[in-house]
């Protein structure tokens, strides 16, 4: 299946889930939320971001994309050490879906409340700003996520990143990236 209809298919998959309740509100991240700000480059999955309702559980998400879509679910949960606490992976066609919960995730909840609507491939979603995409790459900051900070960044509000970098104790790895604020004279 083309990356086209499966992202249409995962699309229309969240609005159902939002509309029943089990989430809250989500939005894009990754590789397609990119191509929203900058020159769009290949990716191999399907990167979002998810307030799962209150009344929710994890594992009910998992289960409901097994029973609706019939798909083998990967769950994973984060550590102390890690930002991200739950994560889930699916496949659509030649492409994984993964969806990154914001319970525990204050980065990611901050995202989702400043994303803007985008169309995407002919339907309208929630896509990260470019700052806190940038804030987002940095967390597993590999070679193409440097690449992709470097690009969102000549759209990007750099003060803007820089003080979200500060909040969320990023300023380290955003300056390994961006190199070092000049100071004023």
């Amino acid at each position: 299946m083309p990356l086209i209809e499966s992202f249409r298919q995962t699309i229309t998959f969240f609005e159902g889930l939002q509309k029943d309740g089990f989430i809250e509100e989500y939005a894009l991240i990754g590789g397609l939320a990119l191509s929203a700000w900058v020159r769009p480059r290949t990716t191999r999955d399907i990167d979002f971001v998810v307030a799962v309702s209150r009344k929710t559980d994890w594992s009910e998400i998992a289960s409901v994309i097994e029973t609706r879509l019939n798909k083998r679910v990967a769950v994973q949960k984060g550590t102390q050490r890690t930002n991200i606490k739950e994560k889930l992976s699916y496949a659509v066609g030649s492409l994984e879906v993964d969806v990154i919960s914001t319970r525990g995730f204050d980065l990611a909840a901050e995202a989702i409340g400043q994303a803007v609507v985008a169309e995407v491939f002919d339907k309208k979603v929630k896509v990260v700003t470019p700052e806190y995409l940038i804030l987002l790459k940095l967390l597993p900051l590999s070679g193409q996520d440097v690449l992709d900070i470097k690009a969102l960044a000549k759209k990007a509000d750099i003060d803007t990143v820089r003080s979200l970098a500060e909040r969320h104790y990023l300023t380290p790895k955003l300056e390994s990236v961006l190199g070092k604020k000049k100071e004023k004279k």
